[in-house]
């Protein structure tokens, strides 16, 4: 073998080589492309399903606020009542298993959701009626509608119920009385 021959040679094996090289170079290339393409819809996908759970979880926590508010208030109206029958808040807290505290606050929070309700219902009876319906006496007409029926004030067989029923917007607002508070004291 000449020496030209051998650097033919060797030439040949370096071209083969390096064509080796390029093509797992390419092949190479194009699995990281497909990686890189996998990975960034998947990124996508984790984006937009972290989005909807995010929206989804706000959404349980509006709706378990709104029942925590509602189920609150329930319980305060309970509170309210076991106070009504004319027993200690120590009584009281010792029956429900609460502190004291928690019933003077439970009384309290019912008393302003009351008054809220009262200030809200006199709000729309000024302001979202007509001028005509103003001058109209309520509930001193013979005529009874079923509006009216509904705006009576709950009996004692309803008050004993387990659900407080507030009266509706623009009907009488009555407050339990309890011994010693303003409303009592007043009536004397």
């Amino acid at each position: 073998m000449t020496q030209k021959q051998r650097r033919s040679s060797r030439a040949v094996q370096a071209r083969e080589a390096a064509r080796e090289k390029a093509a797992r170079f390419v092949q190479q290339e194009e699995e990281r492309l497909r990686i890189a393409g996998e990975a960034i819809l998947l990124q996508e996908e984790i984006d937009d399903f972290d989005e909807e759970t995010q929206r989804r979880v706000a959404k349980l926590r509006e709706e378990r606020d709104a029942q925590l508010v509602e189920k609150r208030q329930k319980f305060d109206a309970l509170v309210v009542e076991m106070l009504d029958t004319e027993i200690p808040a120590q009584q009281v807290a010792e029956r429900l298993g609460i502190s004291v505290s928690q019933v003077r606050t439970a009384k309290r929070n019912f008393d302003q959701a009351v008054a809220a309700l009262a200030e809200s219902s006199a709000e729309e009876s000024t302001g979202t009626e007509s001028p005509d319906a103003a001058a109209e006496p309520v509930g001193d007409t013979a005529e009874t509608t079923t509006s009216d029926a509904a705006a009576a004030p709950p009996t004692e067989a309803t008050a004993s119920a387990a659900t407080y029923n507030f009266p509706p917007p623009g009907g009488p607002v009555t407050l339990p009385a309890q011994d010693g508070s303003p409303e009592n004291a007043q009536a004397h």
